[in-house]
């Protein structure tokens, strides 16, 4: 009966150990390796990393096309102008969740704003069990396939049938769709989703991670020592080892993780001053998060504040003239 609490404590506890561990790593890599990583900044291509962190804000928009996609097909949301534009604003205000130990708070906080927006808490609540467990199945299965199509692992092409076979059992009702009823049915959630509704989300996931891997491509351009790296190399690895980087449960957003794989898969001679270069492409997200939080935020306050105030009681309507009932501005 204690193993429920412990595994939590547990699981803190190894998050704050590989996170202090991860910084005094980072601080003996910047003392050892500075001269290399000031080389490699001062040859970047500023322009490559300004079109990366422009390019990370459509995967906001994405993200939220899938959240409306996913409340249209459960029946939801249709009669709710500007859904669309709710779950990027909701989405954009939620970004800094992300970083809050433990990968469920962005989530959360997309499901109580929209919940505020008027929506059911059911059905957005579903939604988010679903982008997580299809998200992780597209970005593994199509970093597979494209490390496999680039030589990047053994077997090459060979990947791509069980690619294949995977995405098929994984998007099949009586598969996938069956574990996601389940899933969402032991936290009282009824989730119903036929294949076309399934593909259709498996499809803006697969334009997710294709657009996510295009800012990393960006961002990794913009550093002349990377160009000997083959570009379907990039993509794969990156897809791949991203998608680890949500397996680890000590690793907040996997950070560490994702540098250390992505480094290990692109065979880099000094793996020290490319895990700094790899680690850099979370500041672009960073620097995106908080500008679209700022902008999200700034955004909800206007439209609260133009939002009508309650009508006044007109006058002989008998709210005030009525006898035992106090006048405005009574005190009690």
């Amino acid at each position: 009966m204690r193993m429920a609490p412990a595994l939590p404590r547990l699981l803190r506890i190894l998050r704050i150990a590989y996170l202090a561990g991860l910084a005094i790593l980072i601080g003996w890599v910047a003392r050892t390796e500075w001269d290399e990583v000031d080389s490699l900044l001062s040859d970047a291509r500023p322009w490559l990393i300004v079109a990366s962190v422009a390019s990370s804000f459509v995967l906001i928009v994405i993200g939220a096309w899938f959240w409306r996609a996913a409340l249209h097909i459960q029946g939801h949301g249709r009669d709710t102008p500007h859904l669309l534009t709710k779950t990027t604003v909701a989405a954009s205000r939620s970004l800094l969740a992300r970083y809050v130990p433990g990968s469920v708070w962005y989530a959360v906080g997309r499901v109580a704003l929209l919940r505020n927006a008027g929506l059911p808490v059911g059905p957005l609540s579903a939604t988010a069990i679903l982008e997580m467990a299809t998200s992780l199945t597209v970005v593994l299965m199509s970093g597979l396939a494209v490390l496999g199509l680039s030589g990047g692992i053994p077997g090459g092409a060979a990947w791509m049938v069980f690619v294949a076979v995977t995405l098929i059992v994984a998007t099949a009702p009586g598969g996938g769709g069956r574990v996601m009823a389940w899933l969402a049915a032991r936290r009282g959630i009824e989730l119903a989703l036929d294949w076309r509704g399934y593909l259709r989300l498996i499809g803006i996931n697969v334009v997710f991670w294709g657009w996510s891997a295009v800012t990393f491509l960006l961002y990794l351009r913009a550093f002349p020592a990377a160009d000997e790296f083959r570009t379907l190399l990039v993509v794969g690895g990156f897809l791949l080892t991203w998608g680890i980087g949500f397996l680890a449960p000590f690793a907040p957003q996997g950070i560490g993780v994702f540098e250390l794989t992505m480094a290990t898969v692109l065979q880099a001679e000094g793996i020290a001053r490319t895990v700094v270069v790899l680690g850099g492409y979370r500041l672009v997200l960073l620097a995106r998060d908080f500008v679209a939080t700022s902008t999200a935020e700034f955004i909800a306050t206007r439209q609260a504040l133009r939002e009508p105030e309650p009508p006044a009681t007109p006058p002989g309507s008998g709210a005030v003239d009525d006898a035992g009932q106090d006048p405005p501005g009574t005190p009690r």
